[in-house]
């Protein structure tokens, strides 16, 4: 049954009631402040409280209230990288950096404006290669990537009103902080007429340069994945690529395209020099990645021949455009390109490998 204590402060003056349910197991209390002398009032609301989580509890519909832990931002952020497979977590570690000490139930607008403003000034950063550090560029980060910064912690944030139930609201909604961005870059080559010249305009400057750009459309590979390709990992017997340390940290095997496949067997039978300790496919003169190919040479061939600024990057994207236009499924092309499940997948065995050989061989051909 419900127990109504009174409390009283030293000067001897009721200011508050407090209820205790023990009832059938269940230890339940809670105490009511008394305001405006309204003695009886509140006694009564008390009361009344009581017998109600003893009714819930006779009807089996009580369930004890949690105490929700409250959350700094970077102890909420942590919480989400754990749980959730998310390809921000550069852009959620720079806001753990800048909010982490606040609790995220305090997170005001103001806050956010503060941050989109210092991230206008936030510098680009380029990645040493083996080290943690990063080398600082003049030249400061776009817009679209500051929207794409946002865009990450508001996804976090609605995760945390919608999933954990610690915020009430996402204070990013109706702020006004998306930034208005420059006109894009061609992202993709859509005719078949603009692919087939920049492979001969490529091979016009050099063949290895050829033979990158055709890796690039009839794979959709990342650059850091192609310049990384030795012989061993382009697997010519088996008619396998393997891309290993990959950004998103997978490793995965995809079927070599047959178009592939004859201009490497090709490149491989007449290339002289070979480096037994660094066997790259693309090297330069010390053996090692020649990633001057895709840095230097390729911006060089698009700037002569004009083709509207498209980057090698962008040729991943025209992979994967005319991937999902032949109407192959999103999982199907994630599981090529290598971009994030939206489902936990793991490494895939030689079986999904062979899964995937047809419709690679059909995008390679449309392609090019």
């Amino acid at each position: 049954m419900a127990t109504i204590v009174e409390k009283t402060d030293k000067n001897g003056n009721l200011i508050s009631y407090k209820v205790i349910v023990r009832y059938k197991g269940n230890f339940v209390t809670k105490t009511f402040a008394i305001k405006d002398n309204k003695k009886k009032t509140i006694k009564n609301t008390a009361m009344a409280w009581g017998l109600d989580i003893e009714k819930q509890i006779n009807e089996g519909t009580y369930r004890k209230e949690e105490r929700k832990h409250n959350y700094t931002v970077s102890e909420a952020i942590d919480k989400y990288i754990k749980d959730v497979n998310s390809d921000c977590i550069k852009e959620l570690q720079w806001f753990k950096k800048e909010l982490g000490h606040l609790p995220i139930r305090n997170l005001q607008r103001s806050d956010l404006k503060r941050c989109r403003n210092k991230l206008q000034n936030k510098k680009k950063e380029i990645p040493i290669k083996g080290h943690k550090k990063v080398i600082l560029k003049d030249e400061l980060i776009s817009n679209s990537t500051v929207n794409k910064y946002l865009a990450s912690f508001s996804i976090f944030l609605s995760y945390c009103v919608n999933e954990y139930e610690i915020l009430e609201a996402n204070p990013m909604i109706g702020a006004k902080l998306k930034l208005k961005e420059n006109e894009p870059r061609k992202r993709w080559l859509k005719e078949l007429k603009e692919r087939q010249t920049l492979l001969q305009d490529c091979e016009k400057e050099l063949y290895l340069l050829y033979l990158c750009v055709l890796f690039v459309l009839t794979t959709g590979a990342r650059k850091s994945e192609i310049l990384n390709q030795t012989w061993a990992t382009s697997d010519l017997e088996n008619k396998a690529i393997y891309f290993l340390n990959t950004k998103n940290g997978d490793d995965r095997t995809v079927p070599m395209p047959e178009i592939l496949y004859e201009e490497l067997k090709h490149y491989k039978e007449r290339s002289k020099v070979r480096y037994l300790k660094n066997d790259y496919i693309f090297k330069n003169a010390l053996g090692k990645p020649y990633e001057v190919l895709v840095g230097k040479i390729f911006p060089k061939v698009v700037k002569k021949w004009q083709y509207e600024n498209i980057t090698f990057h962008g040729l991943r994207h025209t992979y994967i455009s005319i991937a999902s236009l032949l109407g192959n499924n999103q999982t199907i092309i994630k599981k090529i390109v290598g971009h994030k499940m939206d489902s936990v997948t793991g490494g895939y065995t030689h079986a999904d490998c062979e899964t995937l050989r047809k419709p690679m061989n059909e995008i390679a051909r449309y392609m090019i």
